[in-house]
C-alpha cells in the first residue's frame, strides 16, 4: 500500500480512534494488587442486595456462557467512517471509509473460520481508493479480532485496550453500582419468559479509563446482553499521554476526543445462547480547536446457524485467483518459554489480568479471500456510512441512548487540576491590521466532567491594548452553554473567520486582511446544539462598542514595495445589548451526490443606537458530473432600524465577492451570487467512483450588491470572475480573482473551507 495513504488513513483513524478512546471497551483489568480477604469489598459499591446478586451471578457466568455450544456460523457487516467538520466549516467532508463482509465460522473446538465476502474503502476527500498489500497476510483489511463473537468473551476491543471492565475482580474498588430498570420478552411459541434487569455502572473516579454505562443481564443466566456505556471524561492527549505530548508541536494542540457513547446488542440464539448482534461507536476528536473529526464505527451479525452442519470448509478446492492461509498454532505451553512472558496471539484474560487464565490452545484462523478486484463489487457490501442509508441502531434509539448516558453521575473532575496554555499554537497567535501581531494565553480550571472555567488574556504589538476573556462553559454530546465576560476585539462575523489562522496568514503573506473590525466590552450568555447535519447557536449579550483603528501596515508585500492595508471601519461608540442566532446545515458528505448547505442568522438589539435588528440567508448547491462539478451560491440581508456602521453588511474577500474589499462595499441590504465550474483530477483507481479528487482547476464568476434599503436592487452592482485551484473538495483554496465590474482589481486568495 502506498505509504501516503497509510499516513492519511492514520491521520483519519489513530487521532480519532486512538485519541478519541482508540477503543470501544478494551475491557482490560488495571494491574492492581489481587483482591484479598484483608481487603473488604466497599459498604458503597451495591445500592441494594437485588444488584449485589446481579454482579455476583454475571461474575460467576463470565466464563461459562458458551458451555454446550459447539459452533455457529454468521455473516458480519462492518461499516467505518471519519469525516472533517466542526463549527469553522460550511459542510462536513468524508476523510476516510470502509465497509467489509465476511462469512465466520466459530468452533469450540478446531479452526475459526473467515471467509471474505467483500471490501470496499478509501479516501473520499481525495477521490482515492486504497489499494492492498501485496502480500494479503500483511494487510490489516483482513484482520479480525474473533473475541468480537467468543461467547466467552465479555470484550470488545477496537484498537488497544484503555478501560477498566465493570467486571473485574477489582472493580468495586472503582464503580458503583444500583438497579435500572426491569424488561420481560415473552416468546408465546415457546411458552418462555426472559427477564432482563439494568444495572447502571457509575465512576468513583472521573478518569479516561473509568466508564459510565447502562449493562443489561439475563436475570436467570446473569450474562451480558446489552452495554451501553461511554468514558467517565474526555480523552486529552498532554494529560492521557505526557511523554508523546512533549514530542509533538504545540501549533497543533489541545488534541482532545470525546466519545459519545459505545453501544452493543446481543441476540438470544435458539433461546439458549447470547450472541452479538449489533455495535455501534461514535466520537468527535478536535486539534488545536480548528475542526472537529467524527469518527463512526458500526457492525451486525446475522443470518445465525448454531450447532449445525458446517457449510465453510477449511480445506476447500479454491477457484483461481482465490487466496488462503492459516494463522500459526501456538500452545500454551511454548508460551512459557517467551521473553516477558508474552506471545503473539496470547493475551491476560480480559477481566482478570491473570496470566494463569490463558487457554491451553489458541485457535488456528483459517482466511480466505476471492479475487481482491471482486471484493468492491460484491452486492451485499453494505453501503458507506455517510451515504443516506439504514444506520445499525436508528437514531430515536440512539437519541435515547445520549440522554441516558449524560444523566449518569460522574463525580467531581477534581484529580484534573488547572491547566495553563503558553504553547504558540494556532489559536494563540494571530495578525491583522488593527492588534498587529497578538499572542494569548490560556488558564483553565475544570469545574466538573464536562465544564471548566477559562481565563484567556490577549496582547497585540504594536496595538498594545490588552484584552481578556473569562467565562465558564459546559460541553456535552449534543451542545453548549456558557457565560463570558470580555474586553475583546470582534468581526462583523457574517462570512469567514477573520480572527483565525487563515486570515493571518493571508495578511502577513499576501498583505490583504479581510477582517472588518471594532472592540466590544461586556457579557454574553451563550447556547449551542447541534446534530448529525445541523448546527444552532444562540446568545443574549450586553456590550459597548469601540472604533478599532488600523495600527500596522506590515506584510510581505509592504517588505518588498510600498503594498499597505487599507483602513478599518469606523465603528459607533455606544452600549447595546440583544439576542443573536444562526443555523446552519448541509444535506450530505458523500462527495458524489449534490450537496446543499446553507445558514440563517439574524439579531436584534437597542441601547444608545435605538432598536434594530439584522437578518440574512445564503445557500450553496454543488453537483458532482463525472470529473466535473458545478457550483452555485446565494444570499441576501438587511438591517431594520437605525443599526450602527459596524452592524452593516459588507460584501468582499474570498466568501463572497474576490477581487473587492469589503471596506470599500456596506450597506443596510445585500445580495450576492457565485457560479463555479471545476475540474477534477483523480491520481487513484478510475474504479473508484464515491467522487472526490485530490485537485480541482476551477473557474468562477462573483457578483453582489450593498446599498440602502429603499434602494434594494441592481444599480451600482459589482462583479469579478477568476481562476483557482481546489483542493481536498475545498478544504483549501487558492484563486486569483480580477474585477471586471465597479473595480480593476487583481488580488489572490489563499483560504480554506471554499464553496467547492
Amino acid at each position: 500500500m502506498d505509504r501516503t495513504v497509510v499516513a492519511g488513513r492514520a491521520l483519519a483513524l489513530a487521532v480519532c480512534l486512538g485519541a478519541a478512546a482508540g477503543a470501544a471497551f478494551g475491557a482490560r483489568a488495571l494491574q492492581e494488587a489481587p483482591v484479598s480477604a484483608s481487603r473488604p469489598i466497599p459498604v458503597d459499591a451495591y445500592a441494594d442486595e437485588g444488584i449485589a446478586g446481579l454482579i455476583e451471578r454475571a461474575l460467576a457466568q463470565r466464563k461459562a456462557r458458551a458451555e454446550g455450544l459447539t459452533s455457529f456460523e454468521t455473516t458480519f457487516r462492518e461499516r467505518i467512517y471519519a469525516g472533517l467538520g466542526g463549527a469553522a466549516l460550511r459542510r462536513e467532508r468524508a476523510m476516510f471509509h470502509q465497509e467489509r463482509a465476511a462469512r465466520l465460522r466459530w468452533a469450540a473446538e478446531g479452526e475459526h473460520i473467515i471467509r471474505w465476502l467483500g471490501l470496499r474503502r478509501g479516501v473520499p476527500i481525495v477521490g482515492l481508493g486504497v489499494e492492498f498489500e501485496d502480500d494479503l497476510r500483511d494487510d490489516d483489511a483482513f484482520e479480525l479480532d474473533f473475541d468480537i463473537i467468543d461467547p466467552a468473551s465479555e470484550h470488545l476491543a477496537l484498537g488497544s485496550e484503555w478501560a477498566l471492565h465493570p467486571l473485574a475482580d477489582t472493580a468495586a474498588y472503582h464503580y458503583r453500582y444500583r438497579s435500572g430498570d426491569t424488561l420481560r420478552i415473552r416468546f408465546p411459541g415457546d411458552n418462555r419468559e426472559v427477564t432482563l434487569i439494568e444495572a447502571v455502572i457509575e465512576p468513583r473516579e472521573a478518569r479516561f479509563d473509568r466508564i459510565a454505562g447502562s449493562f443489561w443481564f439475563d436475570a436467570d443466566e446473569g450474562v451480558l446482553t446489552r452495554a451501553a456505556y461511554r468514558p467517565a471524561i474526555e480523552y486529552d492527549f498532554d494529560r492521557e499521554e505526557p511523554e508523546d505530548a512533549d514530542e509533538v508541536p504545540g501549533f497543533v494542540k489541545p488534541i482532545r476526543a470525546r466519545v459519545d457513547f459505545i453501544t452493543i446488542d446481543y441476540g438470544l440464539q435458539e433461546l439458549r445462547w447470547w450472541l452479538p448482534n449489533r455495535m455501534a461507536f461514535d466520537a468527535v476528536a478536535t486539534m488545536a480547536d480548528l475542526a472537529s473529526m467524527p469518527v463512526r464505527y458500526e457492525w451486525i451479525f446475522e443470518d445465525y446457524l448454531v450447532d449445525a452442519e458446517q457449510t465453510l470448509d477449511p480445506g476447500e478446492d479454491l477457484p483461481e485467483g482465490w487466496t488462503r492461509w492459516v494463522d500459526d498454532v501456538i500452545d500454551a505451553e511454548e508460551l512459557e518459554g517467551e521473553e516477558g512472558g508474552r506471545v503473539e496471539g496470547f493475551r491476560d484474560d480480559p477481566l482478570t489480568a491473570e496470566a494463569d487464565s490463558l487457554p491451553a490452545r489458541v485457535h488456528p484462523i483459517v482466511t480466505i479471500v476471492p479475487p481482491v478486484d471482486e471484493l468492491a463489487s460484491y452486492p451485499e457490501l453494505p453501503e458507506p456510512l455517510f451515504s443516506a442509508t439504514v444506520d445499525a441502531f436508528a437514531t430515536a434509539e440512539l437519541d435515547d441512548l445520549k440522554d441516558r448516558l449524560s444523566s449518569l453521575r460522574i463525580p467531581a473532575a477534581m484529580g484534573l487540576g488547572p491547566r495553563l496554555d503558553l504553547a504558540p499554537g494556532l489559536r494563540s497567535l494571530r495578525y491583522n491590521r488593527v492588534e498587529g501581531l497578538s499572542v494569548s494565553a490560556r488558564f483553565a480550571v475544570p469545574t466538573g466532567v464536562t465544564s471548566e472555567f477559562a481565563v484567556t488574556p490577549r496582547i497585540g504589538i504594536p496595538e498594545w491594548e490588552p484584552g481578556v476573556e473569562v467565562g465558564w462553559r459546559r460541553q456535552t454530546a449534543t451542545g453548549g452553554f456558557g457565560i463570558t465576560a470580555y474586553r475583546r476585539l470582534a468581526d462583523l462575523g457574517d462570512w469567514g473567520r477573520p480572527l483565525s489562522f487563515g486570515n493571518s496568514f493571508n495578511s502577513l503573506v499576501v498583505g490583504y486582511d479581510e477582517g472588518l473590525y471594532f472592540r466590544e466590552t461586556g457579557f454574553e450568555v451563550s447556547a449551542t446544539r447541534h446534530g448529525k447535519r445541523t448546527r444552532v447557536e444562540g446568545a443574549f449579550f450586553a456590550e459597548r462598542h469601540r472604533n478599532a483603528r488600523k495600527q500596522s501596515d506590515a506584510s510581505l508585500p509592504n517588505l518588498f514595495g510600498d503594498a499597505v492595508f487599507s483602513d478599518n471601519i469606523v465603528a459607533a461608540r455606544g452600549d447595546i445589548a440583544g439576542v443573536s442566532g444562526r443555523l446552519r446545515a448541509f444535506s450530505s458528505v458523500d462527495p458524489g451526490t449534490p450537496i446543499l448547505s446553507g445558514a440563517i442568522w439574524g439579531e436584534v438589539a437597542t441601547g444608545d443606537f435605538d432598536l434594530h435588528g439584522r437578518a440574512a440567508v445564503s445557500a450553496a448547491l454543488q453537483v458532482p458530473v463525472s470529473e466535473w462539478s458545478l457550483a452555485l451560491e446565494g444570499g441576501a440581508g438587511r438591517v431594520f432600524g437605525d443599526a450602527p456602521p459596524q452592524r452593516r453588511f459588507h460584501l468582499g474577500g474570498s466568501y463572497t465577492l474576490r477581487a473587492f474589499d469589503p471596506v470599500s462595499t456596506g450597506g443596510d441590504s445585500f445580495w450576492f451570487g457565485r457560479l463555479e465550474l471545476g475540474r477534477g483530477f483523480r491520481i487513484g483507481d478510475p474504479a473508484y467512483d464515491v467522487g472526490g479528487s485530490p485537485i480541482r482547476v476551477t473557474g468562477f464568476w462573483d457578483t453582489g450588491w450593498t446599498g440602502p434599503v429603499d434602494a434594494f436592487g441592481t444599480e451600482g452592482w459589482r462583479s469579478s470572475v477568476g481562476v483557482g485551484v481546489s483542493l481536498m473538495d475545498g478544504l483549501f483554496r487558492i484563486d486569483s480573482a480580477r474585477a471586471i465590474r465597479g473595480g480593476s482589481l487583481w488580488r489572490l486568495h489563499i483560504y480554506s473551507d471554499g464553496l467547492m
